[in-house]
């Protein structure tokens, strides 16, 4: 795909559910810049990723200044990286590449509460913050998850635009995606989902 195309979201974290996610974003018409965290033994997993599903849409990427670069603004950056100190080292990494109002998607089954902790402390900086609970695993993630967004009130319209399409159908014909609330609302829905 030509370097002058620039992505509707960039996607960080190729395991099961983000090749799944990632998939059916570039299925329902947005193009994807996808970044896979370089750890010992996935160095070519981008590349591979790329090599397989490229003509639906994904734009590769090496570094995570390329990711941004190729993201249009403001930015949407959705993490599917493991809970836990792996999020925060991303958005160490990642925040200094963003600008004022761009949004970073937390779509790990990350605790509430470290939810609020890195929303308030991104609002500092200019960025927005959203924790997304997204339920289905790698089919439904693939074929239509339920995804149960929270966070910074300000990045709710660009979230449900993007996202809803892909999204699965309840039987009452209505989407399953909806804006749960502030903070950590989202992955504390998620957390009583689990569960239950």
């Amino acid at each position: 795909m030509s370097n002058n195309i620039t992505a509707d979201i960039g996607l960080i974290g190729l395991g099961v559910m983000g090749k799944s996610l990632a998939r059916n974003l570039a299925g329902h018409g947005s193009i994807v810049a996808v970044y896979n965290v370089p750890i010992p033994g996935e160095e070519h997993v981008t590349d591979a990723f790329v090599k397989e599903f490229g003509s639906f849409g994904f734009l590769g990427c090496s570094t995570l200044e390329e990711l941004v670069a190729r993201v249009s603004k403001p930015a949407i950056i959705h993490l599917m990286v493991k809970a836990g100190d792996p999020v925060d080292q991303v958005i160490g990494q990642l925040a200094p590449l963003l600008t004022k109002d761009d949004i970073i998607v937390d779509g790990g089954n990350s605790n509430f509460r470290d939810t609020e902790r890195r929303m308030n402390e991104l609002k500092k900086k200019g960025l927005l913050f959203v924790g997304m609970g997204i339920s289905g695993g790698e089919k439904g993630a693939l074929m239509g998850p339920s995804m149960m967004p929270g966070g910074d009130l300000q990045a709710k319209s660009a979230i449900l635009r993007l996202y809803t399409p892909s999204a699965a159908i309840a039987r009452d014909g209505h989407s399953c995606i909806n804006w749960i609330g502030s903070g950590g609302a989202g992955h504390f829905v998620k957390m009583v989902h689990n569960g239950i």
